[in-house]
């Protein structure tokens, strides 16, 4: 599963601070936990990261999550994806989307202009200091790069980003464009080969109501691209489907590293370039069980406890509330509430 940095959480959260929410109390209704974000390097599941985003847009009723002076409610965009989607190839629909926005805003102008074999994909925003911390261009620019993507079936490979400032966290930015980043821009925008505009749309009216019910999950990867080695193990480990009675057995490091043709040495160095280790994936792996198994009110935490292979219940309880900020009693009687 692709991972988000500690950067674009901190600053995720500029906007509803700025509007007078408590983003302490957000972040643990969320499910983020506290202390990983004290650490610049910590990263965190690209769908706990979608939960918070999605939160703070529902906090604000504000798709702009506070970093615009006027909001744009909740929902537009699912009216945008919808008007869209009779579209027939990936120039109608950014030109349709394109022409959306503008006409029901003003907080935001786009663009998109065609150079010889190049496309520029512009974005203006009517105050960009409210964005202070240039969250927000990124995030804009990221839906949309994901939402063309998914709709052709292919990761539109992006030739450049032009953006009129500094990154504040340069290697979580290339990370998240993969591409070459032009710094003193006039404007902030992305280029790509022209050639994807005549690509036809292939996904059904069904796949995209998937696809916005799970929003925004699927708009924070690019289709296709999770080739880390961090996804592989992940895939490799992953024992669903995952019965009642199952035990979860894990490799060892060296085991793992054995399997993957490679040393324990260059399993921790690959891992770490990726912003990843071992234990991490194996937490967010026992997590997404453990979340899983709570909502089945038949099965005790005791037992759970043992499927996950914990060595008792309160080592089991301790580390759920360091993953989640909620003991797993607290989190499956919430999870109970929220399915009546």
């Amino acid at each position: 599963m692709a991972s988000i940095g500690t950067h674009y959480i901190l600053t995720a959260i500029g906007g509803a601070k700025a509007k007078g929410i408590d983003t302490r109390a957000l972040l643990k209704k969320y499910r983020i936990p506290e202390k990983p974000l004290k650490d610049p390097k910590a990263r965190f599941g690209v769908d706990l990261v979608a939960k918070l985003y999605a939160g703070i847009a529902l906090e604000l009723n504000d798709e702009f999550m506070g970093f615009t002076e006027k909001p744009i409610k909740v929902g537009t965009f699912e009216l945008m994806a919808e008007w869209v989607s009779h579209s027939q190839t990936l120039e109608e629909l950014l030109q349709k989307g394109i022409r959306f926005y503008n006409q029901i805003t003003d907080e935001v102008h786009m663009s998109l202009d065609i150079e010889d074999d190049h496309v520029y994909f512009t974005s203006e925003f009517r105050r960009p200091e409210l964005d202070f911390e240039h969250f927000y261009v990124e995030y804009w620019h990221v839906i949309w790069h994901r939402f063309a993507s998914w709709y052709i079936g292919k990761p539109i490979k992006l030739l450049g980003a032009y953006i009129n400032y500094t990154p504040l966290d340069r290697d979580e930015f290339d990370l998240l464009f993969r591409c070459p980043t032009y710094l003193k821009s006039k404007y902030n925008r992305l280029v790509f080969h022209k050639k994807y505009l005549q690509e036809p749309l292939i996904k059904s009216q069904g796949d995209l109501q998937v696809f916005l019910r799970r929003a925004p999950i699927d708009m924070l990867t690019i289709p296709g691209e999770d080739t880390s080695l961090t996804a592989l193990i992940k895939q490799q480990l992953d024992p669903r489907p995952f019965k009642e009675d199952d035990i979860l057995n894990l490799p060892t490091s060296e085991e793992l590293a054995k399997s993957l043709a490679m040393s324990e040495q260059t399993l921790r160095r690959k891992l770490n370039a990726e912003g990843s280790n071992y234990q991490q994936i194996k937490d967010s792996l026992r997590q997404e069980l453990a979340n899983k198994l709570l909502g089945k009110r038949a099965i005790s935490i005791a037992k759970i406890s043992k499927q996950l292979n914990f060595s008792e219940p309160r080592a089991f309880t301790r580390a759920f509330k360091q993953w989640s900020g909620y003991t797993p009693k607290e989190y499956r009687q919430q999870k109970l509430m929220r399915s009546k």
